[in-house]
């Protein structure tokens, strides 16, 4: 829950502010006032005057220790644990440390530290319609009971309208020379005097919304060889699992009569059909007039038009015995976040799923549904049932637009983009590990149109250096590799891992210098999606190269892998998976090789050679990659992991040509 830009750029109040000393201030939570404090921060700039906010950091046993007003008790804190006990139960008792963000004529916000309640958040704020319990309590914006209310639904075309209306959203207008590749199949929501069914737009534009949502494992309508043709004639609108059909109806509300459904526009059973509708994926979310994003919901069996949690009361007196009545909500913590211009992270199933961030980020604009209230995005602004003015805030469907926009300025900007994208996928769920490269390759194909470079397997030949110095996260500690071939071992979707690329600072950018050079590349493709499915890939690099020795060991219960190489001090390895030593060996004289270890594989200390690789060097200092001897083509290497070394440990590289599968 971070402070606006100005109030943390703010002075801190002094003796000369306007805020007078107060007696009996609560040192727990300050009398929920933003002012007055030691950590309070004053916006200057404001026109009604300083505008205060404070952010306190509260013990959740001290918190529940808190006596009642009538036992002269705290009666602020005694309103932080009614709500408390409301919305997050079990609470009392937990060792974590509660958030109260307090911002004067503003609702204050409460969340828990930890994994239970990630994400959460209680709003408190005073009734629009009476007089606020303490001068600094504001109130909030009222959000509808019903996601599926008259009010939601004419916030969703008000949102919808402004976009196709307003100049400022150009980004969201098509190109003059882009071509709309539209889909094989919609689905005609019916009218009515006919029916649902699936239709075959014959190469012909038609207006339609988009579905993004979870597939999830139990039951669900999906097109086969067998049943399309009974579905062109008619889908009964019971037949339709309860998420197709609030799909349906949102459709209808937004006056809409068709909607792309791809368990239903791509027939599942039909390898060359799945193929040829899943790389045009990218394009149908582009093109599509809005996409219907189910946040929210985990399958098919769900709902996007639910009820919502209503607010409960909170009863407050204050020191004259006066009675006021608050009122506090649940709330999600998924707003952007102006402090560091990141975009709205909305929360739900769905934003757990590989396939839906490729349609979120390409999308031209999106309606999340999720467990709290509607947001609204395009390629400009993002908008919110609890904050419905627009607002010119970053966006996730922005993000390519604007990276490819600044290119010309900032040529590293697209592929910062990509790597920042990878970063987000690569923590996502795929339910056919096959599709890991298919699940992203619509974004692939809006890079590859913006910059021209050949894509290979996950990275780019413009950005080779930068890209093949992702690593592995550092929360993941025990990945193995897959039994069955997805891609050569120096591509991220090799392995079902979180990764992390290298975010270099202005300064380091600007000595970045690249420390090997692509001779040739390879790669192998499965099927009609250029950008999908590879069956092999290989690349020849030349850099300079200097053997080592690959240490493991076990400890506390992490395995840690250490480079020695001759005359420089050990140096940590960040490994891509585990790794094991391959004794399998023809004569006594050879020596062990080292290689990525499958689940299964008995891992024990070792000690073996690599090779080391230098990619890229920042001034002083240099970033490569482990490799080991290659079990499966003869000849060539297999990526292990990653360094950071000074320079000096390569003064005695030897310049080579490295083939890498």
């Amino acid at each position: 829950m971070p402070l606006s830009k100005t109030l943390r750029s703010a002075r801190r109040q002094t003796s000369g502010s306007s805020a007078q000393p107060r007696r009996r201030v609560c040192r727990t939570c300050n009398n929920l006032d933003p002012r007055g404090h030691t950590s309070s921060v004053y916006q200057t700039e404001s026109k009604q005057g300083a505008i205060s906010a404070l952010t306190l950091v509260v013990d959740a046993l001290a918190l529940e220790r808190t006596k009642t007003p009538q036992e002269r008790g705290c009666r602020y804190c005694t309103v932080l644990v009614q709500a408390l006990d409301e919305f997050y139960e079990g609470w009392r008792g937990c060792r974590a440390r509660i958030t109260v963000e307090i911002r004067e004529k503003g609702s204050i916000r409460v969340g828990i530290e930890g994994e239970k309640w990630a994400g959460e958040l209680i709003e408190i704020y005073a009734r629009a319609a009476s007089r606020a319990p303490w001068p600094t309590l504001g109130t909030a914006h009222p959000i509808p009971s019903n996601s599926g209310s008259d009010d939601t639904f004419d916030f969703a075309r008000r949102c919808i309208q402004d976009c196709l209306t307003n100049s400022k959203h150009g980004a969201c207008q098509p190109s003059p020379t882009s071509v709309p590749v539209g889909p094989k199949r919609l689905v005609d929501v019916g009218r009515v005097t006919s029916p649902i069914r699936l239709i075959d737009t014959q190469g012909k534009w038609f207006q339609y919304a988009t579905l993004s949502h979870c597939w999830g494992t139990g039951p669900i309508l999906t097109a086969t060889k067998a049943n399309w043709k009974k579905l062109t004639s008619n889908i009964p609108f019971d037949a339709l699992p309860p998420l197709f059909q609030d799909a349906i109806i949102i459709t209808r509300q937004l006056g809409l009569r068709y909607i792309w459904i791809d368990s239903l526009c791509i027939i599942q059973d039909s390898t060359r059909d799945w193929e040829t509708e899943s790389s045009k994926m990218g394009s149908i979310y582009e093109f599509s007039y809005i996409t219907i994003s189910a946040t929210g919901a985990a399958d098919g069996s769900a709902r996007c038009l639910a009820d919502r949690r209503k607010p409960i009361r909170i009863d407050y007196e204050n020191t004259s015995h006066k009675e006021f009545a608050l009122r506090a909500r649940k709330t999600l913590d998924q707003h952007p976040d102006l402090n560091e211009g990141k975009p709205a992270k909305p929360t739900g199933a769905l934003m757990r799923r590989a396939w839906a961030l490729q349609e979120h980020v390409l999308s031209t604009r999106v309606l999340h549904y999720t467990a709290t209230e509607l947001l609204f995005e395009c390629k400009t602004s993002h908008r919110c049932e609890c904050s419905p003015a627009r607002r010119i805030y970053p966006t996730t469907p922005a993000l390519i637009p604007k990276a490819i926009a600044q290119q010309s300025k900032h040529s590293y900007g697209v592929w910062e983009a990509w790597q920042r994208i990878v970063e987000q996928y690569s923590q996502r769920d795929l339910t056919v590990a096959n599709d890991k490269l298919p699940a992203i390759s619509g974004i692939a194909h809006k890079i590859k149109d913006a910059t021209g470079s050949s894509y290979l397997a996950g990275l780019w030949k413009e950005n080779l250096a930068s890209d093949l110095l992702w690593s592995s996260s550092a929360l993941v500690t025990q990945v193995y590799a897959s039994d069955t071939y997805r891609a050569p071992t120096f591509s991220w979707s090799s392995l079902d891992t979180a990764v992390t690329y290298y975010a270099p600072d202005e300064d380091e950018r600007a000595v970045f210098t690249p420390t090997v050079k692509l001779r040739s590349s390879s790669i192998a493709l499965s099927g009609l999606n250029a950008l999908g499915t590879v069956t092999d890939g290989s690349v020849m690099l030349r850099g300079a190269c200097l053997p080592a020795i690959l240490s493991s060991q076990l400890k506390d219960n992490s395995w840690e892998y250490t480079l020695l190489i001759k005359g420089t001090s050990a140096i940590r390895v960040s490994h891509d998976c585990m790794l094991g030593a391959n004794e399998d060996t023809t004569t006594s004289t050879q020596e062990p090789t080292v290689r990525r270890a499958n689940l299964g594989f008995e891992l024990k200390p070792f000690r073996a050679p690599v090779l080391c690789l230098s990619v890229a060097r920042y001034d002083g200092w240099l970033s490569g990659l482990v490799l080991g001897k290659s079990n499966r083509v003869k000849d060539a290497y297999e990526r292990l992991g990653t360094f950071s070394a000074g320079v000096e440990a390569f003064r005695k590289a030897e310049e080579k040509n490295l083939l890498l599968v």
